[in-house]
């Protein structure tokens, strides 16, 4: 059986590990100034490792002095034995670089002073390292399931853009290419059915019944010279008489834009055609540069009037009128001087030999040719048809024809009403007996026919879509506005696009933070493990084999550092 003292040497003897470095001291197992000691140790670590040959081992070429510990450079010595010749002087130490790390080695261990190195090791990288680097890496983890969640929402609102875009474009009947263009061809091409569709209800037999039927009411209501005296509809009545056109163009609003862009361009390229021309002008004139001899005759000049200038006189340019000739003539007289002034006769002997300003005959189209276009994104050419577009196109021709159908409309209903209301309808009854015959032969079903009729006429020229290709074809603001619409969408869903390449490029930026945290991670908490577990050895020695516990929250750390 096992002895007393058998079993207390298998006790397992516990060390806090907040409390190790203060336990080493206490226990006399290192030196109260340890610290000062290490601290001269590391300063033959710089010189030390600056003096080592690079290119013997991989491993030196990562080594970092401000860092390195006991196990470094244990680690280093080993190397330096295997990789040198063993050479010593005649006190049995090795020489070389392998001679001294074996120096540092053994001050490291002189006194165990590499235990309260690794004590406060252990507690920076379990107190501040390893924590801060976890932090790092759940903060990165983070950041890119936010990333991901925002992809998420770029993405369905760059589908949702696409297809509001692609709603508005099918309802306009547009594909999308040119935005502009599309828009004008879409209204040059609709328009035309549509207004032929409204021609032919008005046309149409249940409309003209409901005219004359309106017509024959109103007569019968009112004296016969007041109904003579009366017009009615008169604007559905001049389309069914006289049908409109249905040409299509733009409104004057292009017509202004496209005419004034014209005149800027001639009225520039007028402007330069001349200068050229001027330029190309030869007078064929010649200066003898000894004298000018303007061959200009005597004249008999009064004498000097006492202003100095002889036989000239001054004369302010403000006083010169129109009469000047008679001015002249009054002042003489008025001074005795004869009036006799014969003009004399200038002669500049000028020659101008073969003067031509030869402008070619193409030169106009070059010009025309050349001048910029009003709709710089579109083909459509607005063209002058004043005379053939169609009236429907302006706003006060078609209030007037909305007014008299509507007038019409809320006839029919009053009579429809009227006609099926059966509290009344005996009196009705009564009324149609003693009414024209020609009002007696609508019955409701009839007048429900005209008034479906009239409605449907109403509904193709007020539609949202009518109105809006009308407002097309008259308005240049209204055009910019709809395609600055149209556009603003189709470019917020590339907007998002650029954005989501934006957190493509965040993305890997995280991720290189991330592939740059964990190593650190790894590395802290595998240097912790292997300090734990040489203090835990050592310690065990010096108890003569006792197995040593460091126990408390690097436990804790370690163990979650292993699950993760």
């Amino acid at each position: 059986m096992p002895s007393e003292d058998d079993n207390i040497q298998n006790l397992p003897i516990d060390i806090a590990f907040s409390r190790l470095g203060e336990w080493l001291i206490d226990r006399k197992r290192i030196p109260a100034d340890w610290r000062k000691r290490l601290a001269a140790v590391r300063g033959r670590i710089s010189s030390a490792v600056a003096a080592l040959d690079k290119g013997s081992d991989p491993y030196f070429q990562t080594l970092d002095p401000e860092g390195m510990d006991y196990m470094e450079a244990k680690k280093i010595y080993d190397i330096l034995l295997k990789t040198t010749s063993e050479s010593r002087n005649i006190f049995g130490r090795l020489l070389g670089a392998a001679g001294v790390w074996e120096a540092i080695v053994q001050a490291f261990e002189k006194d165990h002073i590499f235990l309260g190195e690794a004590a406060l090791t252990m507690a920076q990288n379990v107190n501040y390292e390893i924590p801060y680097q976890k932090k790092q890496v759940q903060k990165i983890q983070q950041q890119l399931a936010e990333l991901d969640r925002k992809e998420a929402d770029i993405k369905r609102n760059a589908a949702l853009s696409a297809a509001k875009y692609a709603e508005a474009c099918q309802e306009m009947g547009l594909q999308g290419n040119n935005v502009r263009l599309e828009l004008l061809e879409s209204a040059a091409n609709s328009l035309p059915s549509t207004f032929s569709r409204v021609l032919e209800v008005i046309h149409g037999d249940p409309v003209t019944q409901a005219i004359e039927y309106y017509k024959n009411f109103v007569k019968d209501l009112h004296s016969e010279k007041d109904g003579e005296s009366m017009v009615l509809l008169s604007k559905l009545q001049d389309i069914i008489e006289n049908p409109p056109s249905l040409t299509i163009s733009v409104g004057s609003d292009f017509l202004d834009s496209a005419n004034a862009t014209s005149d800027f361009i001639q009225q520039n390229d007028k402007s330069a055609s001349m200068a050229a021309e001027a330029d190309a002008i030869n007078w064929d004139i010649t200066l003898d540069d000894t004298q000018i001899d303007w061959d200009i005759g005597t004249v008999e000049e009064a004498d000097d009037s006492g202003n100095g200038l002889g036989p000239y006189e001054m004369v302010n340019a403000g006083d010169i009128s129109e009469d000047f000739d008679e001015n002249v003539v009054q002042t003489a007289s008025s001074k005795g001087e004869s009036t006799n002034l014969g003009a004399p006769e200038i002669s500049w002997d000028v020659t101008v030999d073969n003067l031509s300003l030869e402008v070619e005959e193409d030169n106009g189209l070059q010009h025309a040719a050349g001048e910029a276009q009003p709709f710089a994104n579109a083909s459509f050419q607005p063209q002058d048809t004043a005379g053939e577009r169609s009236p429907l196109l302006e706003i006060d021709y078609r209030n007037s024809l909305l007014d008299d159908m509507f007038e019409i409309k809320a006839f029919l209903n009053q009579r429809v009403t009227e006609l099926t209301n059966q509290e009344t309808l005996s009196l009705q009854h009564q009324v149609q007996a003693v009414a024209p015959v020609v009002l007696q032969q609508y019955s409701p079903d009839v007048i429900e026919k005209m008034l479906s009729d009239i409605s449907t006429a109403i509904s193709l020229l007020t539609n949202r879509k009518t109105r809006d290709l009308i407002m097309i074809l008259n308005s240049r603001r209204f055009l910019d506005r709809l395609v600055k619409t149209l556009e603003e969408k189709k470019h917020h869903e590339a907007k998002l696009k650029d954005g989501l390449r934006d957190l493509s490029t965040k993305r890997m930026e995280l991720q290189n933070s991330m592939a740059s945290s964990w190593p650190k991670q790894e590395a802290a908490l595998t240097k912790t493990r292997e300090l734990k577990k040489l203090c835990e050895s050592t310690l065990s020695t010096m108890f003569n084999g006792r197995p040593v516990q460091i126990v408390g929250e690097i436990n804790t750390l370690l163990n979650s550092g292993v699950a993760a």
